[in-house]
């Protein structure tokens, strides 16, 4: 029989014209391939679609018919996939409930597979309790390939062809790959024990493979399943990370043994093409990583070629890293990360086996790396108290300043700053859409997620066709402003460079008239939910912040109408928007709600949301 792998047939098809159990797995790449290349086409109709709006931009909401039709059908799309349900947003800690378009893809997937494992199998004998085993093991055996793209961080070959930069997503839909591993693992197994004694007896090495193949099971056990719990997952960070790859390897090799009778049927290929993926992705990315960090050159005055402030504010939870790049020789100045994507970092000296991802703040053209992070458990308290150790008290009331700051600012409100030599590998994730293509864009963060907030508003300002800025900021308290002082006032300046560009002749009026180029109303609102008092240290932003208060409104306590803000920017826009979220689940399934509703309305000439999560 060929299911057993002692008389093998090699036939895609038994005597009765049902699929042979090897098969499914070719049909399971045949599907998804299929889904890959649709996905790919469609990024690249968007992108040109996305050239041509850029290029035919006008200061007014016009553009190709052809482009207002795909911005419509876009809304429809969206106005469908965007909702979440914020009831089952309480508890975001343990569990939060994806938008309505990636729940359905995760079911479609997991019912898609399950397709697959009983497509034309009845199960009546123990020959078909046999196959069903046989088959949910091959398709087990066909995602590996696909769960360990989706986790690679410089060959994810599926980010590539799906568009997809942000992993926030595509981490989704890494552990619904590996869940429906899990499941079709589980579902193998207990088929093949329900075998008949004798049937058992057929096989001479059954014990021998039961026992890789438990193994195997209790390694995806606690994979996919305990280890990758939430809250697991998220308090033990680095635990997590070192364990997962190692396991992962330990669950290859496994199964490389377990599947040793059906390399005729080229079961090894899966496994050795998720192996091979696994170790050149880890090769390459630490290969980048040495090459553009490692100095071997007399020059340098060690052999790493960054080196890192760090900086701990007044409030002892939060760390200002800054990290100057046009100093190296080669290095990140030949990076050019785009705005809202993240770095990670590893600091040889304080735990060298670690490296952890951060949102940069700064743009490419500031010159330098500026990271603003909230200490936690783990790397960044070990990294806050490293630098109380190795560095001398600063003078924590420094007098207020009545002339413009130094640019590098945040050291003069800092409690305690020391520099350490660091490791960047960069850059990851940010947003798909190319925010060029956009005349209206709007921030909607919390917390710390101005990190992301900023470098979108600072990028945004800096294009000729935005009409409306706008950043919707939520803060605990008045000290978080502070840490955000270098920012601001890189925004201030900036639009205030652009507002005071001396008049053009008349030519350049025209093409001014034709959306050349337009003054960008910029509009920045803080809602801090305790600031009954100002800190000392607050002074110099405080006055900044009253200076511009045209600009810079300070709300007392949290937005009792974000909806409504979020609709009147969408409202007034003229042409399409772009919304950056960052913070909590909730957060960001209520921007998306208020989007959904408002497209379905057709109360908005087309919007696009993209969201970062806290823990995604």
């Amino acid at each position: 029989m060929s299911s057993y792998g002692l008389d093998i047939d090699v036939g895609n098809f038994d005597e009765f014209g049902n699929p042979e159990p090897y098969y499914m797995g070719r049909m399971y790449w045949a599907v998804m391939g299929s889904c890959l290349g649709f996905a790919f086409v469609l990024r690249a109709g968007d992108y040109m679609l996305s050239w041509f709006k850029i290029r035919g931009m006008s200061s007014t909401a016009s553009g190709s018919a052809l482009s207002r039709l795909y911005t419509k059908f876009l809304s429809l799309v969206r106005s469908l996939t965007y909702p979440t349900p914020l009831i089952l947003q309480r508890y975001p800690a343990y569990f939060s409930m994806p938008s309505i378009g990636r729940a359905f893809l995760a079911v479609l997937y997991i019912a898609f597979i399950l397709a697959l494992c009983f497509y034309k199998l009845p199960l009546k004998t123990n020959q078909d309790w046999e196959n069903a085993g046989f088959r949910a093991g091959w398709v087990a055996l066909a995602q590996l390939p696909m769960v360990v793209s989706m986790a690679s961080r410089r060959l994810n070959v599926i980010a590539f062809l799906t568009g997809e930069s942000s992993f926030v997503p595509v981490n989704f839909f890494h552990r619904w790959v590996a869940r429906g591993i899990f499941l079709t693992a589980t579902l193998h197994y207990l088929f093949m024990n329900n075998l008949s004694k004798n049937l058992r007896s057929l096989l001479p090495e059954y014990n021998t493979l039961q026992s890789d193949g438990i193994g195997s099971w209790l390694i995806l056990l606690w994979l996919a399943v305990i280890s990758s719990f939430r809250p697991i997952r998220v308090a033990f960070y680095e635990i997590f990370i070192v364990n997962h790859v190692v396991f992962a390897i330990g669950l290859l090799v496994i199964l490389l043994f377990h599947t040793r009778d059906y390399t005729q049927l080229k079961s090894h290929v899966y496994i050795l093409v998720a192996l091979v993926l696994l170790l050149a992705d880890f090769a390459v990315r630490w290969s980048i990583i040495l090459y553009y960090n490692i100095s071997l050159s007399n020059g340098q005055s060690g052999v790493y070629r960054f080196t890192a402030s760090v900086s701990v504010m007044p409030d002892h939870e939060t760390l200002v890293i800054e990290i100057p790049t046009t100093a190296a020789d080669r290095g990140i100045r030949r990076y050019k990360w785009s705005p809202g994507q993240h770095v990670s970092l590893s600091f040889p000296t304080v735990s060298p086996f670690t490296s952890h991802p951060f949102t940069v703040s700064s743009l490419s053209t500031d010159g330098k790396l500026l990271l603003v992070l909230r200490v936690k458990k783990g790397f960044t308290r070990k990294l806050m108290e490293k630098t109380l150790n190795a560095s001398e008290p600063i003078q924590k009331e420094p007098p207020i300043q009545k002339e413009p700051p130094v640019p590098f600012a945040t050291a003069s409100i800092a409690v305690a700053t020391s520099s350490f030599p660091v490791l960047i590998d960069m850059p990851f994730g940010g947003p798909t859409r190319d925010w060029n293509e956009f005349e209206t864009v709007l921030a909607v963060v919390s917390g710390i997620g101005a990190t992301f907030g900023f470098s979108m508003i600072r990028s945004a300002l800096s294009r000729p066709h935005i009409s409306q800025v706008k950043m919707i900021w939520i803060v605990k308290r008045y000290e978080d402003i502070v840490h955000f002082d270098e920012q601001i006032r890189a925004i201030m300046d900036q639009h205030a460079g652009s507002a005071a560009t001396p008049q053009q002749d008349s030519k350049e009026n025209e093409a001014l008239d034709n959306g050349a180029a337009r003054e960008s109303s910029l509009q920045i609102d803080i809602f801090v939910a305790d600031c009954a008092t100002e800190p000392p240290t607050a002074s110099s932003t405080s006055e900044f912040l009253s200076a511009n208060s045209n600009i810079v409104r300070l709300v007392a306590g949290k937005p009792d109408d974000l909806r409504g803000d979020i609709e009147r920017v969408l409202e007034t826009a003229s042409g399409e928007t772009g919304i950056a979220v960052c913070g909590s689940s909730s957060l960001c399934a209520q921007v998306k709600n208020t989007v959904a509703a408002l497209l379905i309305r057709g109360r908005t000439n087309g919007c696009y949301v993209h969201s970062e999560q806290f823990q995604a």
